[in-house]
């Protein structure tokens, strides 16, 4: 794969390029590497986070934030997709609209579950 190396890398990244690969199978190696490469160390991280919690409301703040970076990450796929639509890029407009609404549901689930976090009081019993 012809990868840049970390320089070339953190140069582009100074200047506000990315670097571009030339088949979707050195993207698809890309994605691989960046999961592999660092799954264990992130799901340490969140596994040890979510074990310091010890109520319901515990679980608000990060479900807020969660909630708040996919609401990004929405927008940002929206304005890419909008920009492959007017490129006249058909079937990326197709996989971005996909990934857009895939992460409005996530968003929607993650708004819920943050809604949940609230005890419900108790409800008297019915005579």
């Amino acid at each position: 794969m012809n990868k840049p190396n970390r320089l070339v890398t953190f140069l582009y990244g100074l200047i506000g390029v990315g670097y571009a690969y030339d088949n979707a199978e050195e993207v698809r190696e890309v994605i691989a590497d960046n999961c592999v490469n660092t799954l264990a160390d992130r799901a340490e991280t969140h596994r040890d986070g979510a074990n310091t919690l010890t109520d319901s409301l515990a679980f608000q703040p990060g479900l807020l934030d969660l909630h708040d970076e996919l609401h990004d990450t929405w927008h940002y796929l929206t304005a890419l997709k909008a920009r492959a639509r007017d490129l006249g890029y058909g079937t990326l407009t197709e996989h971005l609209d996909a990934a857009a609404d895939s992460t409005r549901d996530v968003l929607q689930a993650v708004a819920t579950a943050a809604e949940n976090t609230v005890p419900c009081p108790a409800v008297p019993a019915s005579k």
